[in-house]
């Protein structure tokens, strides 16, 4: 089971169109927010700012820099898949197992940060609990050789993360076992193709901690053939054989980029009634049903909510993502975007900056997406 919350709520949606014609470098918003502290192999010159250690960075606020820098991370190994014992974190930070034993939390999941991916960086958003601003963003590079498209990013509940990348006719599933917060050189661990040659867009963890991919069907730009699927067996040592929940190919979104959690009517988390993105088009979307109702534009390819225990105030709040690598805070309601809290590394390459959803941590809630098979 995943942490408890109380109040809390989960979104997700991001906005642009995708696939082969999602390396475009349009995007939203403009005014970036200052006083950040940047890490990583790639940036621009500009102000400089001083980090928490007391070392300075040159570059404009909200962006990012060039610099090499090293660094390592601790964190504990992810779950297995399907098959493994459940566990429920408490307010303290520490979690009960299906064995009685009380483990400690992994800090990741119980603070609240974001990840995205593109090309050979892994970039790690850390979010003030005070307000929801960004403190830092911190990019570290990727020595595995990937396939170059778009991301698909999920946290699992230890902390660790699953990647998917696409490409027309395959897509590899990547895991992160404890991801970096310091600007690091990294391998990540390639736990293969998904079977039957399928192009996955998105990745989703329900409130059990299954995940689920988004099936974009035969192309990358409209319904025929979308499925939402789930993994069924311990993808965590290779084998990604699936189940198909949903039949998306009469959808209300053509093909969506990201997936989320979404809010009910007391702001608690839901998993079967979730945020969808699909090239800047938000939904308030049925994960069982396929079916929604399109909120409104923001952003491009990611939406993720941070539930309010992670927040001082006890607010959740959505973020929303866009191809150029600029991140804002949403209203829920509304879409109203805030000004850019952070913008990501350039592209060094084809694929647009910003061509991958987002994750972070996930706060407890009770699932309504059926039962394991």
């Amino acid at each position: 089971m995943l942490r408890s919350k109380q109040g809390l709520a989960i979104i997700a949606a991001l906005s642009f169109a995708c696939g082969d014609d999602d390396a475009g470098e349009s995007g939203t918003s403009s005014a970036s927010a200052s006083g950040l502290t940047t890490q990583g192999s790639s940036g621009s010159s500009g102000s400089t700012m001083e980090s928490a250690s007391g070392s300075t960075s040159d570059l404009e606020p909200g962006t990012t820099s060039d610099d090499d820098t090293t660094g390592s991370s601790s964190g504990s190994s992810g779950s297995t898949g399907p098959g493994d014992s459940t566990s429920s974190t408490t307010d303290d930070g520490s979690s009960g197992s299906s064995t009685g034993e009380e483990e400690k939390a992994h800090p990741l999941w119980v603070s609240p940060n974001l990840w995205y991916s593109t090309e050979n960086r892994l970039n790690y958003i850390e979010i003030d609990p005070a307000d929801g601003s960004v403190v830092q963003i911190v990019t570290s590079t990727i020595t595995t050789e990937m396939i170059d498209g778009q991301t698909g990013i999920t946290m699992l509940e230890s902390g660790a993360l699953l990647l998917s990348r696409e490409s027309a006719g395959a897509t590899e599933i990547y895991y992160v076992e404890d991801p970096p917060t310091v600007a690091s050189e990294i391998e990540v661990e390639v736990l293969g193709t998904v079977p039957d040659s399928l192009r996955i867009e998105a990745l989703y963890t329900d409130c059990e901690g299954l995940v689920y991919l988004m099936d974009t069907g035969t192309d990358v730009v409209d319904t025929d053939g979308n499925r939402l699927i789930r993994f069924t067996e311990d993808y965590l040592a290779g084998d990604l054989s699936y189940e198909v929940i949903t039949d998306l190919s009469v959808d209300t979104a053509p093909d969506i980029d990201d997936l989320g959690p979404g809010l009910d009517e007391d702001n608690e988390l839901t998993d079967g009634q979730g945020f969808a993105i699909d090239s800047g088009t938000v939904y308030d979307f049925d994960y069982t049903t396929g079916t929604g109702t399109s909120l409104g534009t923001a952003g491009t390819y990611g939406v993720h909510v941070l539930g309010g225990p992670l927040f001082d105030d006890g607010q959740p709040r959505l973020y929303i993502f866009d191809v150029t690598a600029q991140l804002f805070e949403a209203d829920p309601a509304t879409l109203a975007l805030s000004d850019v809290l952070v913008t990501g590394p350039k592209s060094t390459g084809s694929t647009a900056a910003g061509l991958s959803g987002i994750t972070g941590p996930l706060t407890e809630c009770v699932t309504t997406l059926p039962p394991p098979g």
